[in-house]
């Protein structure tokens, strides 16, 4: 008895989270919190460096590590098509939606 309880209680709790990860609402809030915080370990990052806001090197070196991160998701995005086309998710004109 205590073991179904426990697994509605599982059950229940994952379909909330799943419902919450379909939220488009929550989906751009998390993804707008991700970039200000993105922005900011870059801010930290330059000053950290020696660099002083306002000025081409600091711009540029915030522009260097936005760049990095771009590369990064592409990346990670052409890993991810490669995974789902190993798996048989993919075709040959799979564009990864």
């Amino acid at each position: 008895m205590m073991s179904r309880i426990a697994f509605a209680a599982a059950f229940t709790a994952t379909l909330l989270l799943l419902a919450a990860c379909a939220n488009p609402e929550n989906r751009q809030a998390s993804m707008q919190a991700a970039q200000q915080s993105d922005q900011a370990k870059d801010d930290a990052t330059c000053r950290d460096k020696g660099l002083k806001p306002g000025t081409k090197d600091f711009d540029a070196c915030l522009e260097r590590l936005a760049g990095a991160r771009d590369n990064e998701a592409a990346a990670q995005e052409r890993r991810r098509i490669d995974f789902q086309r190993t798996l048989g998710g993919g075709t040959s004109d799979y564009s990864g939606h």
